[in-house]
């Protein structure tokens, strides 16, 4: 779709027109994302200007349609920017005043206080997983060390992966959802909860590689939540309420403020 251009007495250049309205150069320029390929380019610049010309459309049909009383937006309009500006003002204290560092000993507390809130929705475990090439000769020597507990073995396995291995997670102290782990080994099917209940180790080799997977542990969906897999979430649940109480605080404060210099009174109750 091309566009002709012409310009306006005030040599802004005009791209577009739906009626009376127009679309202006220096609009779309502001809009245009950087470095975008010329196919891409194009596709963006004709995709802005349909969506312009079908909001310019449809508010005309809105002021064919719609009473003077609907059409009457000023309060919504004084209710928003009154919104927007109290909400821009309250970021930036926040930003000044809000306390962000949360202890460990805070995060625990929380944990302790609030265990029934924490039920997974999903299985999780701790666990290796080493993929390696499928004409690796190593796999055995790798199923030895995944399995030890020796610090030599385990610092040999991660020199061992970082220099030959397709994909590993060695970190088996942290918790990450089963299914994405599984979702990593092809022909797992049989590789279940139901599997991991029993064995606590897989080796899994097709065409493409041979897969060595090791847990540690598993937490089932419905179970509590350990508190190393929820220490960001309940980071974030402390800091919320610290906003909120922080905001409660400065809006008494206002009013307080207000009151004592008589800036604020009731008239009537």
């Amino acid at each position: 779709m091309g566009c002709d251009v012409f310009k306006e007495p005030d040599d802004r250049v005009v791209i577009a027109q739906v009626k009376e309205r127009n679309l202006y150069l220096e609009d779309l320029e502001a809009a245009l994302p950087e470095k975008l390929s010329s196919e891409d380019s194009l596709n963006f610049v004709n995709g802005f200007i349909e969506s312009w010309a079908t909001q310019m459309l449809l508010l005309d049909k809105a002021e064919l349609n719609l009473s003077l009383e609907e059409k009457d937006v000023n309060a919504q309009l004084e209710e928003y920017r009154r919104s927007l500006i109290i909400y821009k003002y309250q970021s930036k204290l926040l930003r000044q005043l809000l306390d962000t560092a949360v202890t460990s000993a805070q995060i625990s507390e929380y944990y302790d206080n609030n265990k029934d809130d924490f039920e997974l929705q999903s299985n999780i475990t701790r666990a290796k997983l080493i993929v390696l090439d499928r004409d690796s000769k190593d796999v055995e020597k790798v199923r030895k060390w995944s399995r030890s507990d020796k610090e030599d073995d385990r610092e040999k396995l991660e020199e061992f992966c970082i220099q030959h291995a397709k994909q590993y997670h060695l970190n088996d102290e942290v918790w990450v959802p089963f299914d994405e782990l599984l979702a990593k080994i092809p022909n797992t099917s049989y590789l279940n909860m139901n599997y991991f209940s029993v064995y606590n180790y897989a080796h899994v080799q097709d065409t493409t590689g041979h897969y060595i997977i090791d847990v540690k542990e598993i937490k089932y969906k419905n179970s509590v939540s350990p508190l190393e897999f929820e220490k960001q979430n309940i980071r974030n649940i402390l800091l919320n309420q610290r906003k909120l109480e922080l905001v409660r605080k400065l809006e008494k404060d206002i009013l307080n403020e207000a009151i004592n210099k008589n800036e604020f009174q009731i008239l009537q109750n």
